[in-house]
C-alpha cells in the first residue's frame, strides 16, 4: 500500500528527485532544530515520513496550521515555507530532501541542514 501524501502548498515538481535521506529517528533523537522553527533552502521540498506512531507538523507562516501526522503518512514540505515539529510521544519519522536536476550539484556540495547537523 502506497503511503498517503498530504501536502498544503505548491506541488513537488514532476521533474524533482530525491538526492538525500536522514533517518529514521525516533522521538529522542530528533535533531533538535526539527523542533524549532526552520525552513528548507529554495529549490528544495522535503517529505517527512511517519513510520510508527505521530507527529505533530506546525506551519510558521502567515497561513499558520497544523497536521498531526501518524504511521503511514508523509508531508510535503515546500521550500522555503517555514515549520516546526511539536512531540506527540513515541515515533519512528524519516525525511527524504528532493531537487530538480539543476539544483542537485549545488545542494549536494553544500554543508549539512543545520537543522539536522550531527
Amino acid at each position: 500500500m502506497a503511503a498517503q501524501i498530504v501536502q498544503r502548498g505548491p506541488d513537488l515538481p514532476v521533474q524533482a528527485r530525491p538526492y538525500r535521506t536522514i533517518g529514521p529517528f525516533d522521538a529522542d533523537s530528533i535533531p533538535a532544530g526539527l523542533w524549532l522553527q526552520h525552513e528548507l533552502k529554495a529549490g528544495v521540498w522535503g517529505l517527512l515520513s511517519v513510520e510508527e506512531g505521530n507527529i505533530r507538523f506546525c506551519w510558521d507562516d502567515q497561513r499558520g496550521g497544523e497536521r498531526l501526522l501518524s504511521a503511514g503518512e508523509t508531508i510535503l514540505i515546500p521550500p522555503a515555507a517555514p515549520h516546526h515539529l511539536e512531540r506527540e510521544g513515541p515515533v519512528i519519522i524519516a525525511l527524504t530532501f528532493c531537487t530538480i536536476a539543476e539544483n542537485r550539484r549545488r545542494l549536494t556540495r553544500s554543508p549539512p541542514l543545520p537543522c539536522c547537523a550531527a
